[in-house]
């Protein structure tokens, strides 16, 4: 009789059945705002609570796990008696169809698979979730070649409170020895550590690890290192490691990829890798030689082909093009440290000195910002070295310099000792870093603002130190022009404005103060006053090697 496939749960429409069981069924759906397939799996048990728990503990652990290598979960809802999850739908194959069809799938292959699953695990284990349940099911493979890890049905987590074994538990076993005292066991046998067979509450995620390690192994042969079966016999042979090499089924497995199996499936999980991360590293150093985008392509050609794929064989990278690309590299680093070196002296200062001298610059200068540079302005004050040698005069190459602050700011009397006062003059002294030059007469030319120094001055097997004074740009005299307008209208009143400066304490017109008064280096303040007009002030810092101040008043009525 067909499965009465209901229209909707939920908010989702449903578009067919996927699988139906004894506890419930999954089903396939559109979410109805994302607009895209989603998986719902829905449980239904009268009386469980035990399962109940767990179907919700694996909603409570997906909704943390927001990796692409996991399966993402979109919703947790109950409707009448049945729980639901709803998850991302992978359109593709599960890793144990793909090795039914295959058998194997070559170490290239198997690997870059088996690194995403790894990925997936390391994300998990991160947050304290153990899967316990690592198999070819629950790794999920997309037509684009994603792998994804499903199924944290049974994950043990650090922040959910762990719950009671049943009989209703995916795998309820008891055999003979000390297993019997543990009692039950839970996850897929074929994959399990001899841990968790004893008691899968306790494990931890060296459990997962060495599931991992059964997949590889039969992702890599085609068959499972050891027998399906829990036995006292079977599992002495787990606890031994006891198992066929994958060398002796497949001789183009690389040993260093057995080694790691090897260690993987130790029986004492003491002896395993501690983390995930070792695998990973391990994984990675093998692929490096290969180009991992054309090992997925195949990936997908794979799930996308109805019948068994013929896997190419990958050839590894070109060690010439990855000598070539090495030694490119260190060649730009070599060639970017020695550029460094030439342009910061370092040569002339050494190897060369006995031909290339240092010629250092020193510069003293107003404080650009009067009042202790209250703006923090600095104009910019660079020099240039050019060869008197050449009738050209041809700048020399590199020379080009910016001063900097050597000794900072610093306040001096008219007598040149260091003072506090705030009424002293503000002087700042720079110096540049200094250019190697050969013995020779050259020409120097300082840029201050938009005045321009010029001074020859020779080499002559000695360094070479010059000074520049602008200490006598300090004051200049500052030329003042004024305009008023109104500033609803724009209609120009500065025919019928007054404007006046603070002098001696009071606001003067511009005509009664002397010439010599208005200089640059102080701050001026100043008034626009009109008939029918608010009073308009201007309070501004003329600075140094500034000469000429526009002073445009918008008034308002």
């Amino acid at each position: 009789m067909a499965e009465n496939v209901p229209q909707m749960i939920g908010k989702y429409r449903i578009m067919g059945l996927v699988a139906k069981g004894g506890m419930g069924a999954v089903y396939k759906g559109v979410h109805p705002t994302l607009k895209r397939m989603v998986i719902l799996k829905k449980l239904t048990i009268k009386g469980n609570a035990t399962i109940r728990e767990r179907f919700k503990r694996e909603a409570q652990i997906l909704l943390d796990m927001q990796s692409p290598y996991i399966v993402h979960l979109f919703d947790y809802f109950v409707e009448g008696n049945s729980h639901y999850i709803v998850e991302e739908f992978v359109d593709g194959l599960s890793l144990a169809q793909v090795i039914e069809k295959q058998v194997s799938l070559g170490t290239e292959l198997s690997l870059l698979v088996f690194l995403d699953a790894c990925y997936a695990l390391k994300f998990a284990h991160a947050r304290g979730i153990v899967h316990r349940d690592i198999k070819p099911g629950n790794i999920l493979i997309s037509r684009r070649a994603e792998v994804k890890l499903a199924d944290f049905g049974i994950a043990a987590s650090d922040e959910i409170e762990e719950i009671a074994v049943t009989k209703s538990d995916r795998i309820v076993s008891k055999v003979a020895g000390d297993v019997t005292q543990t009692g039950v066991t839970l996850g897929t046998p074929a994959y399990m550590s001899p841990e968790q067979i004893m008691d899968s509450r306790s494990v931890d995620n060296r459990a997962d690890i060495y599931s991992m390690g059964v997949m590889l192994y039969e992702m890599l042969t085609g068959s499972k290192p050891f027998d399906s079966t829990i036995s006292e016999e079977n599992l002495q042979k787990i606890r031994k490691g006891k198992y066929i090499n994958p060398r002796k089924i497949d001789r183009s497995i690389p040993p260093v990829i057995c080694r790691m199996i090897k260690k993987m499936l130790k029986g004492n999980p003491e002896k395993r890798y501690k983390s995930i991360d070792s695998v990973i590293k391990i994984i990675k150093h093998y692929l490096r030689d290969y180009d991992t985008h054309t090992i997925r392509i195949s990936l997908a050609q794979i799930i996308l082909s109805k019948n068994q794929f013929v896997i190419p064989e990958f050839e590894k990278k070109s060690r010439l093009g990855v000598k070539i690309t090495s030694y490119a590299f260190t060649a730009v680093a070599l060639l970017s440290i020695g550029m460094y070196a030439w342009n910061a002296g370092i040569f002339h200062a050494s190897i060369l000195s006995p031909w290339y001298k240092p010629v250092t610059l020193n510069l003293v200068t107003p404080v650009a910002g009067v009042q202790n540079n209250i703006y923090g302005m600095d104009i910019p004050v660079k020099a240039y070295f050019f060869d008197e040698s050449d009738p050209d005069l041809p700048e020399v190459q590199g020379s080009r310099r910016d001063f900097k602050t050597s000794e900072g700011i610093v306040t001096r009397s008219k007598s040149g000792k260091r003072i506090s006062t705030s009424s002293a003059q503000n002087i700042k002294y720079l110096t540049i870093k200094p250019v190697y030059l050969k013995d020779g007469l050259y020409r120097v030319k300082v840029l201050i603002g938009s005045y321009v120094m010029w001074s020859s001055f020779a080499v002559n097997g000695e360094p070479a130190n010059l000074n520049f004074d602008n200490l006598q740009r300090t004051n200049r005299q500052v030329t003042v022009q004024t305009r008023a307008f109104d500033a609803e209208t724009g209609d120009i009143l500065t025919n019928k404005t007054e404007f006046t400066v603070l002098y001696n304490g009071r606001y003067v017109p511009f005509s009664q103060v002397p010439p010599k008064e208005l200089v640059s280096g102080k701050v001026m303040k100043i008034h626009a006053e009109c008939k029918g007009y608010k009073l308009k002030e201007f309070s501004m810092i003329i600075d140094w090697y500034q000469d000429t101040l526009f002073v445009n008043a918008g008034l308002e009525k």
